[in-house]
């Protein structure tokens, strides 16, 4: 059959088969999907990896491929039980919501809900999924799909499998963007070998309770994606680590957390000004006047309207409006991050709830007050967090979806990655948090930072 090819710079050539996965393709042409081409993958970090250009719609692009890719060596290895038109089914099903799992997102990503925080991206898109006036709705509605979606990322979708393939700790979003930012910021820490990964999945059934399950989740009927027990761990534990140096190399650099706190304070200030004085920048788009009037609460259509794009060339606006046209510290900020002037970082010890550091900072807000810098605005604390790995028991106790790989013999799961005699490089970073703590602060007031905080601060390691 024909089928519709994609070049893309990871995987090569995408493709979709035209009457097979038809439907992918009119997803992939609606005008909610191709939204996505003007929202960055990486938000900020182009402005540390300058290759980091790639968008939303390149990397989900790539994860309905991956999950094409799993489900069909899963069928080649035997491992599917379903037939005829319930498997067609639920394939396209799996190709669909990897394909649309990033749908939601807004401009620069994450950063736009922690100053719009009405609603999180996976709630954009499952309304983006249920609009009926949407094109991709319309296409799903027309499917009947919508609920079939929306209970795959819900995991109330059976086979439970397909959940697994959209959302687990081997999952079709997670074997893209590991190789796409890797391959993107020019780093290697992403890099793992897909294909031996590829060829050992297994569907298998939760048999004895080992390790971190025991005494805390009973055998389980259902088929759920897993490593062949034999073979594949290897190159799982290698996947595992590469994400977890991706994090500490790459998404958590001290550049890129700095241009973004900067991002999200431009954002912050945006609402605040306009709350303060009832103003908006001149000239103000009509889609962000109505985000910060709403304070966020848009429809689905108003939400669409917002990228990367509208975000950027408004922040290059407000930099060269002449004075009196823009807040003066909006400006200032918009100013700094058009000319990728980003404030400067220095990473803090773990024992910053000591009252001497509290002291040290309420010092050091009325100097930069003094210098003419409002702390609100010029010193901004960041606090990067990442879980690399949760086992059983941590899902279990925080009621999240499991993420513990699966080691599968015969069928049956039979231990996991987590336990530390399949993988004492996993055990050791299961279930521990990894805190950064930085302050971020303009150039001029570096050398005043670094002297009243000496003995707080610990030198990066990048």
């Amino acid at each position: 059959m024909a089928s519709k090819y994609l070049r893309d710079p990871v995987h090569g050539s995408i493709g979709f088969d035209k009457e097979r996965e038809r439907l992918i393709i009119e997803l992939i042409n609606t005008r909610e999907f191709q939204r996505l081409r003007r929202i960055r993958q990486l938000g900020a970090l182009f402005l540390t990896f300058h290759g980091a250009e790639h968008t939303r719609f390149t990397h989900s692009l790539g994860v309905a491929w991956m999950a094409k890719r799993i489900f069909d060596a899963l069928l080649l290895a035997g491992q599917v039980p379903q037939k005829g038109r319930a498997l067609e089914r639920a394939r396209l099903v799996a190709i669909a919501a990897a394909l649309l799992h990033d749908v939601g997102h807004g401009p620069f990503s994450h950063l736009y809900e922690k100053v719009f925080n009405d609603r999180r991206h996976e709630e954009w898109t499952r309304l983006i999924i249920r609009q009926a006036r949407g094109e991709a709705g319309r296409l799903l509605r027309r499917a009947g799909m919508v609920d079939e979606i929306l209970g795959v990322y819900g995991r109330t979708y059976r086979p439970a499998f397909v959940s697994d393939i959209v959302s687990s700790q081997l999952d079709a979003d997670r074997l893209d963007y590991l190789l796409r930012d890797s391959f993107m910021t020019g780093v290697a820490y992403g890099k793992y070998d897909l294909d031996w990964i590829l060829t050992n999945l297994r569907l298998a059934r939760r048999g004895r309770e080992t390790g971190a399950a025991r005494g805390r989740r009973g055998p389980d009927g259902e088929l759920r994606l897993a490593i062949n027990g034999l073979k594949g761990y290897h190159a799982a534990e290698q996947f595992v680590i590469g994400r977890y140096l991706m994090y500490q190399q790459v998404y958590y650099h001290k550049t890129s957390r700095a241009a973004e706190q900067m991002i999200r304070t431009a954002l912050q200030r945006l609402v605040d000004a306009h709350r303060e004085t009832g103003a908006l920048p001149d000239p103000c788009p009509a889609s962000i006047r109505r985000l910060v009037e709403t304070r966020g609460d848009l429809s689905v259509e108003e939400y669409l309207r917002l990228d990367d794009w509208l975000f950027l060339s408004a922040f290059q606006e407000w930099a060269l409006a002449p004075p009196g046209k823009v807040d003066p510290i909006l400006r200032d900020l918009c100013d700094r991050i058009t000319r990728r002037r980003l404030f400067k970082t220095v990473r803090l010890t773990a024992d910053t709830r000591h009252k001497a550091f509290g002291q040290a900072i309420e010092e050091i807000n009325g100097l930069f007050r003094r210098k003419g810098f409002d702390p609100r605005y010029y010193l901004l604390e960041d606090d990067a967090t990442d879980l690399p790995y949760r086992d059983l028991a941590y899902s279990d106790r925080m009621g999240t979806a499991p993420e513990d790989i699966g080691l599968a013999v015969r069928g049956r799961i039979v231990g996991y990655m987590s336990e530390r005699t399949v993988s004492p490089l996993i055990d050791s970073i299961r279930n521990e948090p990894r805190k950064l703590q930085r302050l971020c602060f303009p150039a001029a007031m570096r050398a005043l930072v670094e002297r009243r905080l000496k003995a707080f601060i610990v030198s990066e390691r990048q």
